[in-house]
């Protein structure tokens, strides 16, 4: 079983998720056209293609501080320096739409406090 890629299976696998093709990425990684596709039949390749797929793809997604750092600048004037309103207002409608796709806006403290009642008295004899 394979425990680890090495520098060219890893170099193929990140070509490849750039978007190369199957030449490229082989030839970019040091091997032939028909080394390459046989490496992408490789089970564990495949799961590096994958895994770097999806951090790719969370990279590529705004996360709640970059919301908030957003809409920061924006109330404090830091975003203006473009001159067109319309592109302002559909990027505040874009955070907007984000952030409570992922809950940014939720409070986080609650205030409903929940009452527990403990029965510690100790029946010692019957009344």
């Amino acid at each position: 079983m394979k425990k680890g890629l090495n520098k060219n299976e890893m170099e193929f696998c990140r070509l490849k998720v750039e978007g190369k093709t199957d030449l490229q990425a082989a030839k970019g990684a040091g091997y032939s056209e028909q080394y390459g596709k046989n490496l992408l039949k490789k089970e564990y390749i495949q799961k590096e293609i994958k895994k770097l797929l999806e951090e790719k793809r969370k990279e590529e997604i705004a996360d709640d501080t970059d919301i908030l750092q957003f809409l920061t600048s924006v109330m404090k004037g830091d975003a203006y320096k473009e001159k067109n309103d319309a592109v302002m207002k559909d990027r505040m409608r874009a955070a907007e739409l984000l952030g409570k796709r992922q809950n940014v806006f939720e409070q986080t403290d609650s205030k409903n406090d929940v009452v527990i009642i403990v029965d510690d008295i100790v029946n010692k004899g019957k009344c």
